[in-house]
């Protein structure tokens, strides 16, 4: 299961808002962007964060088709580098 957590504004402490249940798998996040991705063994997920709810929504699913660990974008989503662990 994938946890989300933020900080809670009022208590400053960090509180569990949302939950992936079932997936496990490496995350790619940029600071600042508004995407992330969950590469698994047999998919790899693009989710779009909500920057005032901070709520994932599933944007796409592709395939892993490669086999990687980690696919990274290029900041303008032209070209992209995939990465496979061992």
């Amino acid at each position: 299961t994938i946890i989300f957590f933020k900080i809670d504004e009022e208590s400053g402490l960090w509180e569990e808002y949302h939950r992936l249940p079932n997936m496990r798998g490496e995350i790619y996040f940029i600071k600042g962007n508004m995407r992330i991705q969950i590469t698994t063994d047999s998919k790899i997920y693009f989710y779009m964060i909500d920057k005032k709810t901070c709520e994932p929504t599933l944007e796409n699913v592709m395939y892993n088709y490669m086999n990687c660990s980690q696919m990274m974008f290029g900041p303008k989503v032209r070209s992209s580098i995939v990465f496979k662990a061992s």
